[in-house]
């Protein structure tokens, strides 16, 4: 017997890997709206080797923005035979307005899901009342913190199906903490220094706790002064990619990063942080979302805050207790 013919929902969104994450907060919403319907994410290729093992979406389309007219003319095409009963465009911008086009005369439902970059919220809390607003799902207004956290725990599954996901893969026996430095494309002087981060890494190694340095490329400095200094700390800057960090950050004891778009990532999978903001205002409205305390620090510059004070934070929030997720 044929299963009938599945409803299908497309979903825009391409950006850094900061709104990446937090988009994940609207996915799961929309999800939950279309438990039986066929969901795409039509997005770009940076985040695609990550999101395809999202269970939120049943496929992952990666040309959301063609660099030339006839892959343009294909997508829309395709979009167009798919005939999708709901869109939900969670960017907004001139390339998803003119997809939008495309449905002119037809009874496809478009929802432009996105919020007034002028209004003081958190764009988790902003994003989910706009979902309520226009979709009936959820309330209509969040206060700070209020929202559904983005979500990226479901890595697990991949965890229990590929080596390369445990900690054990990098070298990682027993406790270790995740250290995500800023990389050099950020002023020096709003970085924590790399002395700092050496020290922390010391007083985590006199604990038991292994360091490990993680982030792109552009960390490498810090993950190999910290790797000399403290021979014992595990460098792993620019090896790990998106699905392995969210992988590692199940299995860690917490994470302590600057303001970086991976810090999003790891606190979504489930690690508890905390972040270092130099000269914030307010920090509470950019901060990393998840279901775990996030403790924020911030000066006007960050070599005021010590080591002594990042791990007396950390002891607060309860990281040193925790215990991580089974293999």
């Amino acid at each position: 017997m044929n299963e009938p013919q599945r409803n299908i929902v497309y979903v825009l969104h391409w950006g850094d890997l900061t709104s990446t994450v937090r988009m994940l907060g609207s996915a799961k919403s929309i999800r939950e709206i279309h438990k039986r319907d066929r969901i795409v994410l039509l997005t770009t290729p940076e985040f695609e080797a990550f999101l395809k093992h999202c269970p939120y979406f049943n496929s992952v389309e990666i040309d959301g923005k063609p660099d030339s007219r006839p892959l343009m003319g294909l997508r829309d095409k395709r979009i167009k035979l798919n005939k999708p009963v709901r869109v939900y465009d969670l960017v907004g911008d001139a390339s998803s307005r003119k997809i939008k086009g495309l449905f002119r005369f037809s009874k496809c439902d478009w929802l432009e899901v996105v919020v007034d970059p002028k209004v003081e919220a958190h764009p988790v809390d902003a994003i989910a009342g706009k979902m309520g607003e226009l979709a009936g799902y959820g309330e209509t207004f969040y206060p700070l913190g209020a929202a559904p956290a983005p979500d990226a725990t479901w890595v697990d599954f991949l965890v229990k199906k590929s080596r390369m996901l445990d900690p054990e893969y990098f070298g990682l026996n027993g406790p270790f903490a995740l250290l995500a430095p800023a990389g050099d494309d950020v002023k020096p002087a709003l970085r924590w220094p790399k002395e700092r981060w050496a020290g922390l890494a010391h007083q985590l190694l006199e604990l038991g706790i292994t360091p490990a340095l993680v982030g792109g490329p552009d960390a490498r400095d810090v993950g190999k002064y910290v790797a000399h200094v403290c021979p014992s700390a595990r460098d792993i800057t620019g090896k790990a990619k998106l699905t392995q960090l969210a992988g590692l950050a199940r299995r860690n004891q917490f994470v302590f990063g600057e303001d970086t778009p991976l810090l999003h990532l790891l606190v979504a999978s489930g690690s508890p942080a905390l972040a270092l903001y130099p000269g914030a205002d307010k920090p509470d409205l950019i901060a990393p979302r998840g279901s775990v305390p996030v403790i924020l620090m911030h000066a006007p510059t960050l070599a005021q805050v010590h080591p002594d004070e990042a791990m007396q934070a950390m002891r607060f929030a309860g990281g040193f207790d925790r215990k991580a997720e089974p293999a």
